[in-house]
C-alpha cells in the first residue's frame, strides 16, 4: 500500500486544518471553470475540487495516483448524485490523454511535492487544449509564522514533505521556465499556511 492510500481516511482533516485557504482556493477554481469545459484534474486526493467544477462543466475526469483517494471521491460523488465525474488512476508525469484534449486543466497543491515539477507543468500543457486554462495552485511554505510551522510539522508526521519551499516569487518564476509563451498570473491566498493560485493560460491558435 503506498502512503498516499494509507493516508486517504485523514486527508480531508488534513486539508481542514488550513479550511479558509482550501476555501478560497475551491471558489477560485469554480469562477474559473467556463460552462461546459471538459475538465482533467490531476493529483484530485478524494475529489473537492472536481466535485466543486463538476456543477460548471459539462465533463470532469478525476484523477490520483491512490486508488483510495479515489474511492473517498467516488464515494462522495454517489452520496451527492454527481453524474458527470468519471475517475482514473494516472501519473501526472505520463497521461495516455491526446494533446489538446481539454478545456481546463487542474493540479492543486501538488507542484511542491514532486522532484520535477516542470516536468509535470508541461505534460499538463500539453493536453490542454489551446485557449484553454491551466490552473495550479500550491502551498507557500517558506518563513511560516509560528502557528503555520505547527501545522506544516504536524503534515510532515502525516508524511507530506514538500521537495520544494517556493515563495511566490520563485514559484511564479518556475512556472514562467516552462509555459512556452503562455500568460501566466498569480495570486497569493493568505491564510495559516498560504497558497499560490497560478494560472497559465495557453495560447490560441496563431497567437504570439
Amino acid at each position: 500500500m503506498s502512503f498516499w492510500d494509507k493516508i486517504a481516511p485523514f486527508y480531508d482533516l488534513a486539508e481542514s486544518l488550513n479550511g479558509k485557504v482550501y476555501r478560497k482556493m475551491l471558489g477560485y477554481s469554480v469562477s474559473l471553470v467556463k460552462e461546459g469545459d471538459r475538465v482533467l484534474e490531476c493529483a484530485a486526493g478524494t475529489g473537492e475540487i472536481s466535485i466543486a467544477v463538476s456543477k460548471k462543466a459539462s465533463y470532469v475526469l478525476c484523477t490520483d495516483v491512490s486508488e483510495a483517494m479515489l474511492e473517498r471521491a467516488k464515494n462522495k460523488c454517489r452520496r451527492k448524485g454527481i453524474a458527470n465525474i468519471d475517475f482514473a488512476a494516472r501519473n501526472i508525469f505520463s497521461l495516455p490523454d491526446e494533446d489538446e484534449s481539454y478545456d481546463t486543466v487542474i493540479a492543486a497543491n501538488v507542484l511542491h511535492l514532486l522532484d520535477e515539477p516542470e516536468k509535470a507543468v508541461r505534460e499538463l500543457m500539453r493536453v490542454l487544449k489551446k485557449g484553454g486554462r491551466l490552473l495550479v495552485p500550491t502551498f507557500i511554505t517558506t518563513n511560516p509564522d509560528g502557528t503555520a510551522m505547527t501545522t506544516i510539522k504536524l503534515c510532515r508526521l502525516l508524511g507530506f514533505k514538500p521537495a520544494e519551499h517556493y515563495t511566490p516569487e520563485s514559484y511564479f518564476e518556475m512556472l514562467k521556465s516552462c509555459t512556452d509563451g503562455g500568460k501566466l498570473r498569480m495570486k497569493v491566498i493568505k491564510g495559516l499556511i498560504p497558497s499560490a493560485y497560478a494560472v497559465i493560460e495557453k495560447p490560441k491558435e496563431g497567437s504570439v
